[in-house]
């Protein structure tokens, strides 16, 4: 495994995480070919290898290729087993489940307005075959990854708390995403009030780390694979925009806190304050990083204008963390450490 995606998994499996809970469990993610749902698989397998936790790890997943390619050194483990197929067919294992997390998504944002219909039904059907798999198994947790795009468009630019509801046009399939990530969530709290499955849910913001696509449309990925390409970041828009960044470790022991410390039926944002940039901002400070030459900033005046993905974008999507820290849990690591850490994973030189 590569060393820098190594040092991350390690820092995650040695959190102070209630990792007993997971103790001789077994946990199935699905979607875990993903960006973010591989560092589950990851981290829980490190968990046995450093600790000795006996955890059994299911991995879903829809494309068999991409799976023994990404999970190639857990292949002939015992501790690890594929489950290839559509989340949005019925649940197929004879295993039981005692943890199940949620992360089947079309996740670029290319991606996710490609098949609109794919990308409801995932987020829709696939979590209730995974809810319904779970009234059968002695299901001791189901964690959601909703998203911050279920808040939507709010009237004001303060701090996204988790009971803040914006408007969302569901006739506009821009909103497709987000409008499944809401249902999803209904339809949790729906089964959890029915048949008494603990169902927590996070809503992660933007997420930096290693392993993402440099075709996946977001903002770092795109700043990356520029600066890969040529001395200049040229952004689509005015570079005003705020948003709130965090780096994968973080969101990690985020995610695995919500799952063993939260309260059923509720969210959480998966955010960091002093991780809050613009565009900018975010641009200024990974090209700065660059050791071994000068990067520009420059913009592209026909998609400031023009591009309905530029002009209709919201203005500030900060959120507000302080449900989660209540749960004891506390970010590490700077804006600036997480550009340079997802950086030098793609191959830039960057300043120490």
């Amino acid at each position: 495994m590569e060393k820098r995606l190594l040092d991350d998994i390690d820092l995650i499996a040695n959190a102070d995480i209630a990792w007993e809970k997971f103790r001789n469990k077994t946990v199935l993610i699905t979607g875990a070919n993903g960006y973010v749902p591989q560092f589950f698989v990851h981290t829980l397998l490190r968990r046995n290898e450093l600790f000795g936790d006996n955890i059994r790890v299911l991995a879903l997943c829809r494309s068999e290729q991409r799976a023994r390619e990404r999970f190639a050194p857990y292949l002939d483990r015992a501790d690890f087993g594929l489950v290839i197929q559509d989340v949005c067919e019925p649940l197929r294992t004879e295993e039981e489940i005692q943890y199940y997390i949620s992360a089947a998504s079309p996740a670029g944002m290319k991606t996710r307005y490609a098949d609109p219909v794919a990308t409801f039904e995932t987020n829709v059907l696939g979590f209730e075959n995974i809810l319904k798999s779970a009234v059968e198994n002695p299901c001791e947790g189901v964690l959601l990854l909703s998203s911050v795009d279920v808040y939507g468009k709010l009237q004001n630019s303060d701090r996204i708390r988790e009971s803040d509801v914006g408007t969302l046009d569901p006739l506009n399939l821009r909103n497709v995403y987000s409008c499944g990530k809401r249902a999803a969530e209904t339809l949790g709290c729906a089964y959890s009030q029915k048949y008494g499955i603990p169902v927590y849910i996070a809503r992660p913001f933007q997420i930096l780390g290693p392993g993402i696509s440099l075709e996946d449309g977001r903002l770092h990925a795109d700043f990356i694979s520029q600066m890969l390409k040529q001395d200049e970041i040229v952004l689509k828009g005015d570079g005003t925009p705020v948003r709130s960044f965090i780096y994968i470790t973080d969101a990690m022991t985020a995610l695995f806190t919500i799952l063993t410390k939260g309260a059923d039926r509720e969210a959480y944002n998966v955010c960091d304050e002093n991780g809050e940039a613009s565009v900018l901002q975010l641009a200024t400070t990974m090209g700065a990083l660059v050791a071994d030459r000068k990067i520009g900033i420059s913009y592209n005046m026909e998609t400031r204008k023009n591009d309905p993905a530029v002009t209709q974008t919201l203005d500030c999507v900060r959120g507000d963390s302080s449900k989660l820290k209540e749960l004891g849990w506390k970010p590490q690591m700077s804006l600036e450490e997480a550009c340079r850490r997802m950086m030098g994973y793609y191959g830039l030189s960057v300043k120490e």
